[in-house]
């Protein structure tokens, strides 16, 4: 799923670019740009909160890249990114996984 995100905020950064130099600066700074986002916050400190608050954060960051897709074009990648989202959340969740994992 990671690797879809990347690619979807990469594609639509080289999209948005109108010189090839932008769109090489773009295709490699909007990724970095929204998983400096994702790794931001720890979200262990927020207590009870932390996973269901971490839920909301993944679910916004790997939307937005659908959403990027969307925007760039690609409307069938854009909708297999959203659906696999939300399959690979109920499975976390299903497996009697979590998104947080215990710091060792």
């Amino acid at each position: 799923m990671e690797l879809g995100i990347v690619v979807g905020f990469a594609f639509w950064g080289y999209a948005a670019g109108k010189t090839p130099s932008s769109k090489i600066l773009l295709a490699i700074g909007v990724p970095v740009l929204f998983f400096s986002f994702w790794g931001l916050v720890d979200f262990r400190q927020a207590g009870r909160m932390a996973e269901p608050l971490r839920l909301i954060q993944e679910l916004i960051v790997s939307g937005l890249a659908a959403l990027a897709l969307f925007l760039a074009g690609q409307v069938t990648f854009a909708w297999i990114l959203a659906f696999l989202s939300i399959v690979h959340h109920a499975l976390v969740y299903a497996l009697g996984e979590r998104l947080l994992k215990d710091k060792a």
